[in-house]
């Protein structure tokens, strides 16, 4: 196998987290994160040293904290990599200073000490960190003050390179493929799990690792999926009835896409073409805003407005996403847009990548869903998902 990104990709970010180190006073930065499984916390990680863990499961006599890796970032160092895998892959890696532990949070306690690390020390990861394994990282260094400092690396992640925007591409490709395999099955008939396989096996044969691929129509259009532990159901359409489609994926090197539709299988009623068009002018507009410079608090008024005026009801999907998008990138990121939850210094940047998305309701018909992905350009923004608004 070989790197997508060059190793002078990772130097340059070693840099950049340099820098917002010295700029929030911190000397060392201890960055967790966990993969191993479909829905992920491995984006730090990926980031500086494209490393991935691939075994979760519980603790056991021998191991514990399963999954999960941490950087050691100190500044004027080169990171230091502490994997739960035997060995890393150094044809993989773009680190060389890799340390394998059963007990990784142990280890890197260890490896602080070690290291004669003091003071404040920023931490990464605080969200996901289980309780136990803080403990066994906190009272293996007395002489340390952790910060909570999550956003440290994130922060870089959101404006993309130009690497990880033609990375970006390769994945639009394949999640516009993806997307119509589903919503070409759901409109035929198919089970929805059918459907949802045509989609998975477009995905994995690209190079993509799937996350969720989401159907519903009919009498449970009102929820998110059908069926909630699989993300599709063992039935189909019935000739009338509306169907939605969402495919949540890491397409391409572990970079995220999250693209929807929704259609009716044969020919729409008026409410039902009422309903898709108002949700698919919500996308056409919001997106048209999402401009450098522009701030997401005026984005999501708009998205607020445009919601109101099409009237319909608030549904239980709804009420799950109070947001018109969000940020991207190697997972589902800050920022968002929405009016109770972006904040007031969110603001629009050039090569920043959004989902941009719309939910509505009508009470008897069902509900609309509709997502674009977006690169933010300089002259004018790039679709990444080119499925048809209508099937």
């Amino acid at each position: 196998m070989k790197r997508f990104f060059p190793q002078i990709e990772y130097e340059e970010r070693w840099i950049r987290a340099e820098r917002l180190m010295a700029e929030l006073g911190f000397e060392v930065a201890v960055v967790f994160g966990r993969g191993g499984g479909t829905t992920d916390n491995c984006g730090d990680i990926l980031y500086l040293t494209n490393h991935y863990p691939v075994s979760g499961g519980t603790d056991s006599l021998i191991w514990s904290a399963r999954s999960f890796s941490a950087v050691i970032l100190r500044r004027g160092e080169l990171p230091e990599l502490h994997i739960d895998e035997p060995e890393g892959r150094a044809d993989l890696l773009a680190v060389t200073n890799v340390h394998c532990h059963n007990h990784p949070f142990i280890g890197v306690a260890e490896a602080l000490v070690a290291r004669g690390i003091k003071g404040r020390v920023a931490l990464c990861g605080t969200e996901f960190i289980p309780m136990k394994y803080w403990q066994d990282l906190k009272s293996r260094t007395p002489g340390i003050e952790w910060v909570e400092a999550d956003g440290l690396i994130r922060t870089l992640r959101r404006v993309k390179s130009p690497k990880e925007l033609e990375c970006y591409r390769i994945a639009g490709e394949l999640a516009t493929r993806a997307t119509d395999a589903l919503m070409q099955g759901l409109i035929a008939g198919k089970a929805e799990r059918e459907a949802a396989g045509d989609a998975a096996r477009i995905v994995v044969a690209g190079g993509g690792r799937i996350q969720a691929i989401g159907a519903n129509h009919g009498d449970t259009m009102q929820y998110d999926y059908r069926n909630p532990l699989t993300g599709s159901s063992a039935d189909g359409a019935a000739i009338g009835d509306m169907v939605r489609g969402t495919v949540h994926a890491a397409f391409q090197q572990g970079y995220y896409l999250d693209p929807g539709r929704t259609a009716v299988r044969g020919t729409p009623n008026p409410d039902q073409r009422r309903l898709i068009e108002a949700t698919n002018d919500i996308v056409h507009r919001l997106s048209a805003m999402m401009r450098p410079g522009v701030k997401l608090l005026d984005v999501a008024a708009e998205g607020d407005r445009l919601t109101e005026a099409f009237g319909g009801e608030v549904s239980a999907i709804m009420k799950n996403f109070p947001f018109f998008g969000h940020g991207i990138g190697l997972s589902f990121e800050q920022p968002r847009i929405s009016s109770v939850m972006s904040l007031p210094g969110d603001v629009v940047e050039e090569n920043m990548v959004f989902g941009v998305e719309a939910f509505l309701s009508l009470q008897g018909i069902g509900s609309a869903f509709v997502e674009d992905i977006i690169i933010i350009g300089a002259g004018g923004n790039e679709l990444l998902t080119r499925s048809p608004y209508h099937y």
